[in-house]
């Protein structure tokens, strides 16, 4: 399977891993770079000599295998930002904002640029900013999402693309996920959650477990954690498995908001003893569909092998009832 992306890239496999904010690591990273998918660190939170200690280690694992760094627009660490570019990463994405001048900087390094839309409007400014790829998350994601359904999202963002090939983000964790983005117009898969369930993702393993138990339905699009963390984001949205923390603050946020000197201690608390009632449990949509953990780099292989067969089956549908 190869697609538009494979080229611009430098891919075998139109399979990418979400940069998800401080939950990657350069095992993980390479990993999926090493299967032959794009591995991607996420830079926020990070300072300058974090994310090079991240970079170089991740190359060390990888020898000339490309990988990739997001960074999210509204939060861009300028210090983080340059030590990036003097690293040379291969390809830097771009989410929550318009990219203007980091990916004209970004290309000028000698970086293929990527750039994630959560609505139709802001392709517009991603293309005159020059991006290769476009990434079309639909409200599916895990973590912050916007509100429109991928299945919506997707084809007007390609139709709006100019020819620039999109990549598919939200709900998608396996093969048929992917054939079905692929079937939308999309040139490949930004897979987030899938990838926290792996024993790469540095991320509590009350988490992980979380996602793998978690069934069909079973996550909440919140702005209770906004408002505990105290940090508003464009959209102010979580998606997370749902728990006792949710199911109390969930639509009480103003509630919360009265209650956080209380509350806050709680859930630090929480977080320290991994207790999966009241941490943020980030995951998407699709986590219904994952059912255990697995090693990154054996997951971007069996993605691509059973959406190969999914296409291959639905192929053979055409010209039956001739």
């Amino acid at each position: 399977m190869r697609t538009a992306i494979c080229d611009i890239l430098g891919i075998v496999h139109p399979v990418c891993q979400a940069g998800m904010a401080g939950y990657t690591s350069p095992e993980l990273v390479a990993a999926v770079s090493g299967a032959g998918g794009l591995g991607v660190h996420g830079s926020l939170g990070r300072d300058a000599a974090e994310l090079g200690d991240l970079l170089r280690a991740t190359r060390a694992l990888l020898d000339d295998r490309p990988f990739g760094v997001n960074f999210v627009v509204p939060r861009l660490d300028e210090a983080a930002f340059a030590r990036c570019l003097a690293e040379r990463a291969p390809v830097i994405c771009f989410s929550w904002g318009d990219p203007g001048e980091y990916a004209a900087r970004a290309r000028a390094a000698g970086a293929a640029v990527v750039c994630q839309v959560t609505t139709l409007a802001e392709v517009p400014a991603a293309l005159a900013a020059g991006v290769d790829v476009l990434i079309a998350q639909g409200t599916e994601g895990g973590g912050h999402s916007g509100f429109v359904p991928l299945a919506a999202l997707l084809p007007a963002v390609v139709d709006a693309a100019a020819g620039a090939p999109v990549l598919a983000a939200g709900g998608i964790v396996d093969g048929r996920g992917l054939a079905a983005a692929l079937a939308l117009g999309a040139a490949g898969g930004w897979l987030g959650t899938r990838f926290l369930a792996t024993p790469e993702a540095p991320v509590s393993a009350a988490w992980k477990r979380a996602i793998v138990a978690a069934g069909p339905g079973d996550t909440v699009h919140t702005g209770a954690f906004d408002r505990l963390w105290g940090q508003p984001w464009p959209g102010g949205r979580v998606r997370a498995v749902r728990n006792r923390f949710t199911d109390e603050w969930d639509g009480r946020e103003d509630a919360l908001a009265a209650r956080l000197g209380e509350v806050r201690p709680a859930v630090w608390r929480a977080e320290r003893a991994d207790d999966a009632d009241l941490i943020a449990l980030q995951a998407g949509s699709g986590s219904g569909a994952i059912r255990d953990i697995r090693p990154a780099g054996e997951l971007v292989g069996a993605i691509v092998a059973e959406a190969e067969e999914v296409i291959g089956r639905l192929g053979r549908l055409v010209g039956r009832g001739a």
